[in-house]
C-alpha cells in the first residue's frame, strides 16, 4: 500500500520541471498515452501534446512558476492532492496570479497516466485583471459543458 509521500514524488517530477521551465522534463513524468486535463487550456492526450501545452501555452503565457502540492491521499494507483500554484503573467502586464486547487491523479508503471485538476479559477482570473464580461462568458461556457454531459443527466430535472 502506497502513501501520500509516494504521490508527492510523482507530482514533484512535473512541478519541479515546470519551475525550471523544462517542458520535456514535465512531459517525461507522464506515460506516452497520458491525458492531462488542464483547468484553463483543456484536455491534452499523449506525451507530445502535454509537452507542447507546457512549451507553447504555459511558458508562452507566464514565468516564475511556483507549484506546491500538499495533503496527498494515495492508494498506489489513484491519488488526490491539494495545491497552490502561482505565476507571473506575460500577457496580463506582469500581474502575479495565485490559484488554489486540487488534482486527481492515476499512476501506472511509475508514471502519471491521467491528471485532472480543479481550482478557484474565478479568483485567478480576477487577480489577472480579466474583465468581468470575459469571466462571465467563460463561466457560462463551463455551465453549458457540464449540463450537456451524459453523466449529468440525473441532475437535469424536468428535462431542463
Amino acid at each position: 500500500m502506497a502513501d501520500g509521500s509516494d504521490l508527492l514524488l510523482y507530482l514533484g517530477r512535473f512541478t519541479d520541471a515546470l519551475e525550471r521551465g523544462d517542458a520535456a522534463g514535465f512531459a517525461a513524468a507522464f506515460t506516452p498515452d497520458a491525458v492531462y486535463d488542464d483547468v484553463f487550456y483543456g484536455r491534452f492526450e499523449g506525451r507530445p501534446a502535454i509537452q507542447a501545452m507546457i512549451a507553447e501555452r504555459w511558458l508562452g503565457d507566464g514565468r516564475d512558476f511556483r507549484w506546491e502540492m500538499r495533503d496527498p491521499v494515495f492508494d498506489g494507483r489513484t491519488g488526490y492532492a491539494n495545491w497552490d500554484f502561482s505565476f507571473t503573467s506575460i500577457k496580463q502586464g506582469d500581474l502575479r496570479a495565485l490559484m488554489v486547487g486540487a488534482s486527481k491523479v492515476i499512476v501506472q508503471g511509475g508514471l502519471i497516466r491521467d491528471y485532472r485538476e480543479w481550482c478557484y479559477d474565478g479568483a485567478a482570473l480576477a487577480g489577472l485583471g480579466v474583465p468581468a464580461d470575459v469571466q462571465q462568458r467563460r463561466f457560462e461556457a463551463q455551465d453549458l459543458k457540464f449540463r450537456g454531459r451524459a453523466d449529468k443527466a440525473r441532475h437535469r430535472l424536468g428535462g431542463a
